[in-house]
């Protein structure tokens, strides 16, 4: 009971923190978040899946929960917190791996919950406890069997290594991470899945609402794309941007675009290539969108402030982007607003990381 007491304090103390730096984002989102439970239990919205939407939702969680078991977790610090305890390192690591392993999984557990109204038959709701108790295991599984492996491999000294070219090898260890590969693979299984299903029925692209719904798609396939690049700025190592090769915010701009470039730029010649043959005017306006949200994205994850404040605001702005959009040409410029007001928060931001 006091322990319950003790993080209940804790957790009521961090919301206050958040609500106190961003009162305004947290308040709208408590709104909307609310609104939604309102017509979800009053059965005003009333979403049921297919069974092909849901096993191609099911293996995204079950792809999304083996990706993040896939990076490295730190266990020294756990190790070194219990050290004076009577347990064995063994079971500590396999406590901790446990632990992560349920919360890797997290996403699955939910869509579980959520899937059950979409079921004709209840009895088959049984399976989805198994699968998630099967995929924790395999979780934990993976965890611990490549903290062993790193473990034998830090004993040992390899003379064979890869000529990689050190500002391509930085920009790898600084950008990708399990996070940025989720969102890349939901990018892109969006863009193939949209191209795919709108090209197939060749007569209905002449229809201004089928294209624009097009356009529309494949913007917010690459805004969820450009948006896994938020959680890698903070992983950055800032204390060598910082004191041994210190530079300017035009050259994280830079890039942070090549690596973008080299990680959608197939996807952005489809896109080019397929939305110029549908319509030539369309595609230079959703591309002016594009470049606006990817810029926007950027900026909001170069400043400083809790990454729950930075997916909100973010998702606002690319929701007033994307409708903007609806809109004659004329107003396109009125969209550049929100990339002046970022770049200018991120030009005065972006040295505190190196503090933080």
């Amino acid at each position: 009971m006091i322990l319950m007491l003790f993080w209940i304090k804790v957790i009521t103390k961090r919301f206050l923190a958040l609500l106190k730096t961003s009162p305004i984002t947290i308040i709208w989102a408590m709104i909307i978040v609310a609104a939604f439970l309102f017509a979800i239990v009053n059965n005003h919205i009333d979403v049921k899946l297919d069974s092909r939407t849901m096993v191609l939702a099911l293996a995204f969680f079950i792809l999304a929960s083996l990706i993040n078991s896939l990076k490295n977790y730190d266990v020294m610090p756990v190790l070194t917190l219990y050290s004076k305890s009577n347990y064995r390192n063994k079971a500590i690591c396999t406590r901790f791996f446990i632990k992560q392993a349920v919360k890797n999984n997290m996403l699955l557990l939910i869509f579980s919950v959520f899937a059950y109204n979409s079921l004709t038959d209840k009895k088959y709701f049984i399976i989805m406890p198994g699968l998630n108790i099967v995929i924790i295991f395999c979780l934990f599984g993976i965890m611990y069997a490549k903290n062993s492996y790193v473990n034998r491999k830090l004993t040992k000294t390899f003379t064979r290594r890869l000529n990689i070219n050190p500002v391509t090898k930085s920009a790898l260890y600084d950008f990708l991470n399990p996070n940025f590969i989720i969102a890349a693979i939901v990018c892109m299984a969006l863009s193939l899945i949209v191209f795919i299903e709108f090209t197939q029925d060749i007569n209905q692209l002449n229809e201004m609402l089928y294209q624009r719904v097009f356009f529309i798609l494949i913007s917010i396939a690459f805004f969820i794309g450009f948006a896994g690049i938020i959680d890698s700025i903070p992983k950055i190592n800032w204390k060598f941007q910082a004191i041994i090769a210190p530079n300017d915010y035009k050259y994280h701009i830079k890039r942070t675009l090549l690596f973008l470039a080299g990680a959608y730029g197939w996807l952005f010649a489809i896109f080019i290539f397929v939305g110029g043959i549908i319509d030539i005017v369309l595609l230079l306006k959703y591309l002016y969108c594009i470049v606006i949200l990817l810029l926007v994205t950027i900026n909001i994850a170069f400043t400083i402030s809790h990454m729950i404040v930075k997916a909100i605001i973010l998702s606002l702005i690319a929701a007033l982007i994307l409708w903007g959009s609806t809109f004659s040409a004329v107003f396109l410029p009125v969209l550049a607003i929100p990339f002046i007001i970022t770049l200018i928060k991120a030009r005065n931001e972006y040295r505190e990381w190196s503090i933080s």
